[in-house]
């Protein structure tokens, strides 16, 4: 499938656009992962998506019709200016752009090894999780960063932020 970046699209699959993500990347460090990879949109394509499954994105969509959780109504800040309801924020954007190179290092959707399991022991080898917390010995489906460059769009506080999917 080809990437559609159109904003508020029913057909959409990514937050944003192949040459957005190469203006990126030019002025940003440490990107060969991303100068070398050849399967640039199908990584942004992941990158979103990835983001609408685990982000409990604040308001609503503006649209019934778009297959994207973006854009979105009635989202304010923590310093109380609204995002317009007719655009993709930068923040997004940034976060997918992150989130592809991240995820050329290793595969983010990958289920974690040891999940249901908080110590093995086979003789005198024992592997344990931290501190008995499985999902902390894989790596964060979205890094921490991101959850950062993220926080003024998501819900926080009581509710969860992060929808967790587990194998059953």
């Amino acid at each position: 499938m080809a990437l559609d970046a159109t904003l508020g699209g029913a057909d959409s699959n990514s937050y944003v656009t192949l040459d957005e993500a190469i203006a990126y990347f030019e002025d940003r460090m440490h990107s060969s992962a991303w100068d070398d990879n050849g399967e640039k949109e199908k990584v942004l394509i992941s990158s979103s998506k990835m983001l609408d499954w685990y982000v409990k994105w604040k308001g609503y969509k503006s649209s019934s019709e778009q297959s994207m959780q973006w854009p979105r109504m009635s989202v304010t800040r923590r310093d109380g200016s609204s995002v317009d309801n007719d655009i993709i924020p930068n923040d997004v954007k940034t976060a997918v752009f992150e989130l592809a190179l991240s995820s050329l290092a290793e595969d983010r959707t990958a289920d974690n090894p040891l999940a249901g399991i908080e110590q093995v022991k086979a003789g005198s080898l024992m592997v344990k999780a931290d501190n008995g917390d499985v999902d902390s010995t894989a790596a964060d489906a979205i890094p921490e960063k991101i959850w950062k460059i993220l926080s003024d769009l998501y819900s926080q506080g009581n509710g969860m932020s992060v929808v967790r999917l587990m194998r059953a």
